[in-house]
């Protein structure tokens, strides 16, 4: 059985009426299932709010091996002020997991002074580096808070500039998958 992990456009009864069936799956070793219980009980907004449970539910998932698994782990961890969630998203940035490189970039940002900031935006400029195109927006708009009054504007026209081509390259993305899609139904339909 393969789950996702929940989006926080699901409602939160539809959530609450899967714990039974995520508890199940993730008793069986399903790190999905075990990612997505974690994360409900961090959350608490479909069951209460109980960090020892998601901690457990983490911890669980990470010992698969599974790279997701402890990117998430890290997450929760650098989320709840654990320095080890720090090195551990470090360690998967190191590896060019983009993931890890926007989190850290996010963790950085929200630190005092003029190097954690300039940190953040080197982090978000290697995730996008590494696959993330919003990483690029997340830079420049780093670079236009901590610049000096007169490039403040530079880089709000870059920031423009870069979210109007980030937006025209998810579209053309998407007219690829379609034309692709479209090619591969002419194909199928000429085959006997």
């Amino acid at each position: 059985m393969r789950l996702a992990l929940p989006s926080r456009a699901d409602d939160r009864t539809k959530r609450r009426s899967k714990i039974p069936e995520w508890i199940a799956a993730a008793s069986c070793g399903d790190v999905d299932a075990q990612l997505a219980l974690a994360w409900e009980y961090a959350r608490g907004d479909a069951v209460d709010a109980d960090f020892v449970t998601a901690w457990k539910w983490f911890d669980r998932a990470a010992s698969s091996g599974q790279e997701n698994a402890v990117l998430h782990r890290a997450r929760f961890l650098q989320l709840r002020g654990v320095p080890e969630g720090i090195r551990e998203l470090r360690k998967l940035a190191a590896k060019g997991n983009w993931r890890a490189q926007f989190w850290l970039g996010t963790h950085y940002q929200s630190q005092h002074g003029r190097l954690s900031q300039l940190r953040a935006a080197a982090w978000y400029g290697r995730s996008h580096k590494c696959g993330f195109l919003g990483g690029k927006l997340a830079k420049l708009a780093q670079l236009r808070r901590i610049a000096h009054q007169p490039f403040r504007t530079l880089f709000a026209a870059k920031v423009t500039l870069g979210f109007v081509s980030t937006f025209m390259q998810l579209f053309r993305r998407d007219e690829a998958l379609e034309t692709h899609e479209m090619l591969m139904y002419r194909l199928k339909s000429r085959s006997p």
